[in-house]
């Protein structure tokens, strides 16, 4: 099951084994936590949510500081989808899943300390699958494809640029994408169309298919529509000045072609420069300008203001390596289960005095309610134990539980 742990970690599963552990009262639900990393270097414990409730994603530079975060968390055995909804939702962030990369095969990792963008990948890797980031959406599929859509994405964009501009405001306006259970592809690229008011000409052409129930963050027309076709190594081609739509193969090598100005006299070190760095790349010279046929991540380096904006940055400086740690906790389970668990995924060794609780006749068994936000470990500790006669004393690493003295 999915699980996080330590310092900014994630690890919902992990509490909840230690809590099925423990004696329980049989009216009770099982109780499901996750612990993530707080934007202040804090842990974050939430509970679950389903693949329908709605998520409030991150863009732009919310979303590039969320991949640049240090998280620390361990998947063990869950199946793939489960998981990535499980960090989607927790984070905030949209991914998608190919339907190449079979959902329901277990996955197992672990991390610690490390930005979310980069366990991202290295999960992504165990099984052939690479990551990228089509504007808001993490798209993971097959290495040897996902490096095409960046590319295929662009293309996409340029046929847009070249409509009129009523044309191009109506295709590039962010909308939500969401659809059921069960939905076919063919429904969902039916709905896009529609949206954008678009007709789609030979949805024949799509392999029937049934997908789970997902949700994507608000973008362009253009992106909706290579994230969704690519799973069929397909991508969109509109026609009629933007009235129409079908889908057309991926080519096994996708290039955009753009040109640059570059001074003359400098012409002849350029083109060595551009041939080094970008050897799968081709670059002619036609009077003052280089003309570069390559992968649009290549042109992002020689002109970075190309970039599209609401792409992530990827090398941003780490937020939450210091800083106070707060936490965020809602749960309901035996007392007992919920500090072993805090305790073990914190670090701090648990100490029970156990015959001055027994003494005061304070039930450890007890199921509590708790829903705290951003609240430091000690204050999160005192509203879990005060109201059960409780109380605790930290030294150190060592957290000791005992009951609260009476007033005499």
């Amino acid at each position: 099951m999915w699980r996080r742990k330590n310092r900014g970690a994630a690890m919902g599963n992990n509490l909840r084994q230690k809590i099925n552990q423990m004696p329980r009262r049989a009216t009770i639900p099982p109780a499901w936590g996750c612990l993530g990393l707080a934007a202040i270097s804090g842990l974050l414990l939430v509970a679950a949510t389903t693949a329908a409730e709605p998520i409030a994603f991150r863009s732009g530079k919310e979303l590039s500081e969320t991949l640049a975060r240090r998280v620390g968390f361990e998947i063990s055995g869950d199946p793939r989808r489960d998981a990535l909804q499980r960090i989607a939702t927790q984070f905030h962030i949209g991914l998608f899943l190919d339907r190449r990369i079979d959902p329901d095969a277990p996955v197992s990792y672990r991390t610690q300390n490390e930005p979310l963008g980069t366990a991202l990948e290295e999960m992504a890797s165990q099984f052939n699958a690479a990551v990228t980031w089509l504007g808001p959406i993490g798209y993971i599929g097959p290495a040897s494809e996902a490096k095409k859509l960046q590319t295929v994405r662009a293309l996409a964009h340029q046929q847009i640029g070249v409509f009129p501009k009523s044309v191009k405001q109506r295709l590039l306006q962010p909308q939500a994408l969401r659809w059921d259970r069960l939905t076919t592809p063919a429904n969902i690229v039916e709905d896009i169309a529609n949206s954008y008011q678009l007709q789609w000409k030979y949805p024949e052409r799509l392999p029937h298919d049934l997908w789970g129930s997902g949700q994507l963050p608000a973008t362009d027309c253009a992106t909706q529509l290579t994230v969704i076709l690519a799973g069929f190594g397909d991508m969109p081609q509109f026609n009629d000045a933007g009235k129409t739509l079908e889908s057309m193969p991926i080519e096994d090598e996708v290039k955009i072609r753009r040109s640059y100005a570059v001074d003359i006299s400098q012409h002849d070190q350029v083109l060595q420069d551009w041939k080094r760095k970008f050897p799968q790349a081709e670059i002619q010279q036609a009077g003052k300008q280089l003309i570069v046929n390559a992968r649009v991540e290549e042109h992002w380096q020689i002109d970075p203001s190309m970039k599209p904006t609401d792409t992530p940055g990827q090398k941003l400086p780490v937020i939450g390596s210091k800083g106070r740690q707060v936490y965020t906790l809602r749960v309901e389970a035996p007392m007992e289960a919920i500090l072993k668990a805090l305790a073990s995924q914190t670090g701090l060794e648990l100490v029970w005095q156990r015959r001055e609780i027994k003494v005061a006749g304070i039930d450890v068994q007890q199921v509590v309610k708790l829903d705290v936000q951003q609240a430091p470990l000690e204050d999160l500790l005192s509203q879990l134990l005060q109201p059960t006669g409780l109380t605790f004393l930290r030294k150190g690493n060592q957290l000791t539980i005992t009951a609260l003295e009476k007033e005499k």
